[in-house]
Formats: C-alpha cells, structure tokens, sequence
C-alpha cells in the first residue's frame, strides 16, 4: 500500500512474506540494469515538435495533468502529488504564474498541445512508477523530477542533468521559487540539451510506427508557398530597391530585436535512427564484454 517494497508483506497465500525470496537481489542494479521508455504512441505526442510541428512558445509555466489523488490513500505518489495539488489551489499558483496542476476536470484542453506550450513538466511517482518523464520529454518540455532516490529512463547512460530540474521532495512547498530562480540561459541550454537526445525516448523505427510517425512528420511540416512568376519576382526586386534607397538618408534604427527562437527546435532527422528501440540495443551491444 506504501509503495515501499523494502518493507515485508505477509498473507496467508504467503504466510513467509517475500523479502526472503529477494534478500541480496535489489530489482534494480544501474550497473547491470536500464531503466527504459515506456511506450507512446505517436498520436499521443503528435502536437510535438519532435514530430515537425512548429515550436510553440511555453507560456505554461509548470504543467501537471492527471491523477492528483483526490480519492487515493495519504501514502500513493508518496503524497507528492496530493501536497503538489494542494500547494496549486491554496496559493492560487494558475491566476499568479500560469502553473497549471490538477486532472482532466480541472484542466481542460489537447494533452499534447498543453505539454507542448509547457516549460516545466512534473515528473511524479503514482502506483510506485510513472511515465511522466516520457510524457516531458517527448514534447520538450523540462522535466521537474520530484523522486528520491529513483533512476529515470536512461539515467544511468544518458547526462539527465542537462536537460531536468530534479527537486527534493522535501523541498515541494519551494518549488516556485526554485524554478523562478534558475537563469533563462540556463532554461535554454536545457532545452537545447533536450534537443540532441529527446528521439531516444520515443521508438519510431518498427514496422509500422516508422511510416505512421513519418505520416504524422509530413502534416505537421508547414506548408511553404510556391515561388512568384518571374515577371512578379522582378517587380518585387525593384520595389525592394525603392524601399531601400528611400531609407538612405534616415537615421540608422537602434532596434536590434529579432523573432524569438524557441527551444528545442522542430525535429528534421530520420526518425528511425537512434529512437528507444537503437538505443537500448546500443547499450545491450556495449554490455557483451561484461557477460563474457
């Protein structure tokens, strides 16, 4: 019931519990073990920009949507996500920074397009587990990793401290002042970070979900207009060049501004090179020689 599996459980269908069978076999082992993605499919993260979309600003500044345990015992998340919900409402966290915490009733709107318009996503435990880090990653969004003591996928081979925030869950009721306090460069080096290994977290190269992500990657491709007949091509060139020579003689503007860049950037790679799948194989692969 606590989510401790360190603590005996004993039953008359197994009146010697079960740390007897286990005892000097931990289930997880980062020296032998990989902890890896769980498996969405490309229609549950299709308004990503790691499938081609455009990237959308993250005016979401925090983003939580699921079970906060409304009807659950005190001990599920290990009451993570319950003190998170609670923090959420009492201090008013939507109307005062755009935090967005709470289920589908509290929430509403695309999963996807919510997790693509997020700069920070919670990474929670539920039933002992959760895919939540997948959920981040795959859109792009920052994972704010509130788990002690837990590897996330791929953090045993992969620098997850480049691309997340990982917080104490003692440290919940400070969440907004820490996240508030780290730097927009460092907010973008993350996200840049996120850029070179998010395609691992998802498997895209099987039969099937190679031309179905494919598909998905050429809707979302914006469509580009098709060039000008030359006969309009060369009255713009001269209309530019009346713009221009009527400037001359103006003040030269101090306005350096240029668009915002959004980070990480739409992906334009194969995608089915180096997904999930490549990747658990490669550390397979590294890991003969330890069997030998």
């Amino acid at each position: 019931m606590a989510d401790r599996y360190d603590r005996d459980f004993v039953n008359w269908q197994q009146p010697e519990g079960y740390l007897t069978h286990i005892r000097g076999h931990p289930c997880y082992d980062p020296q032998k073990d990989l902890v890896i993605p769980a498996f969405k499919q490309p229609n549950h993260y299709r308004e990503s920009p790691l499938l081609g979309k455009p990237t959308k600003p993250r005016d979401i500044f925090l983003f939580f949507r699921g079970d906060v345990g409304k009807r659950r015992m005190p001990m599920y998340s290990r009451g993570v996500r319950q003190k998170l919900y609670q923090l959420a409402v009492d201090n008013k966290w939507r109307e005062k920074h755009n935090i967005l915490v709470g289920d589908t009733r509290d929430i509403h709107g695309e999963y996807s397009d919510l997790l693509s318009r997020s700069l920070f996503c919670i990474v929670a435990a539920g039933d002992g587990w959760s895919a939540r880090m997948e959920d981040a990653v795959l859109h792009g969004c920052i994972p704010v990793i509130i788990i002690d003591n837990v590897h996330v996928v791929f953090e045993s081979i992969v620098q997850v401290d480049a691309f997340t925030v990982r917080i104490d869950e003692a440290q919940l009721p400070m969440i907004v002042d820490i996240l508030q306090a780290i730097p927009e460069r460092k907010v973008r080096a993350k996200q840049a970070h996120m850029g070179h290994v998010w395609h691992r977290y998802r498997y895209s190269s099987l039969p099937g979900l190679a031309s179905e992500v494919q598909a998905i990657m050429a809707a979302n491709r914006p469509q580009v207009d098709p060039p000008p007949p030359p006969e309009h091509q060369r009255l713009l060139s001269t209309w530019r060049r009346l713009v221009d020579e009527s400037h001359l003689h103006e003040e030269p503007s101090h306005d350096s501004s240029k668009p915002h860049v959004y980070f990480p950037r739409p992906f334009k790679g194969d995608p089915a090179v180096d997904d999930a799948f490549a990747t658990i194989m490669q550390w397979l692969y590294s890991r003969i020689p330890s069997t030998r």
